[in-house]
């Protein structure tokens, strides 16, 4: 499964690489034109503006997007007759899939977390607020924080993170799950878009779930330890039904 968890990890990198280049090189160049260092022209500064907000609406999209577009193109593509032959079980190769999407949904956060910071750095340097000698000093102050933050509350922070783990784990798994129903003998054209109402189906009614347990007392907010487990019970009933059809119900375009 670590091979198979390597060719997914190296074939969808090739789709984000530029872009989180791209972006990050938008968040250092931002600070130039807000400092006015750059000559004040108000339609390149508008769409430096403008094209920094796309960016980071862009990734974020992305992210989701490449789920959809891995997981179509390998399993109902020409590439699918490849990774269906391959001389492993439907259930590792779910689970490769979902565990490199979960990595690349964290990679993406750390991204745009990391450009936000960089962009704030920049323009510290910029108004002579901060200096090298004090940016090293302060790296390790962020690290010694960051985990007196964490050691302050551990089992709070652990439940918080198995809650994210399984949302996350959700909405992948339910990506999956949509496109695969819709490559089955109950759907024969306009499969992809199928897929995607399908999944929209899906999120709207686990957000009716979540609004009827807060309705009745259950919980106040999507973080409820009995809305999440049902989620994960979902979850796993979705997980076992995408293996059963594609052993069973596939069908590749």
């Amino acid at each position: 499964m670590l091979k198979l968890m390597k060719y997914e990890f190296i074939h969808s990198m090739r789709s984000f690489f530029i872009s989180f280049c791209v972006f990050w090189g938008a968040c250092i160049l931002l600070p130039f034109f807000s400092e006015g260092l750059i000559p004040d022209i108000p339609v390149l500064t508008f769409f430096v503006a403008f094209g920094f907000t796309v960016l980071v609406m862009g990734i974020t999209i992305a992210l989701f997007v490449s789920i959809f577009s891995n997981y179509y193109q390998s399993m109902f593509k020409r590439p699918g007759y490849l990774t269906l032959t391959l001389p492993v079980s439907s259930t590792k190769l779910i689970i490769s899939k979902l565990i490199v999407s979960f990595l690349w949904l964290v990679i993406g956060g750390i991204v745009l977390l990391f450009g936000v910071l960089l962009t704030g750095i920049v323009s510290a340097f910029l108004q002579n607020n901060l200096s090298v000698i004090e940016l090293l000093q302060g790296i390790p102050y962020v690290f010694k924080s960051f985990l007196k933050a964490i050691s302050y509350d551990i089992p709070g922070f652990l439940y918080n993170l198995i809650l994210l783990i399984v949302q996350v784990y959700f909405l992948i798994i339910s990506i999956y799950f949509s496109l695969t129903i819709a490559h089955t003998k109950l759907c024969r054209h306009h499969r992809l878009l199928v897929g995607i109402c399908i999944w929209i189906v899906l999120e709207v009614l686990v957000s009716w779930l979540q609004m009827g347990l807060a309705i009745i007392g259950i919980t106040s907010d999507g973080s409820g330890i009995i809305y999440n487990l049902i989620t994960l019970f979902i979850g796993l009933a979705l997980t076992m039904l995408t293996i059963y059809m594609i052993d069973h119900q596939i069908e590749i375009e």
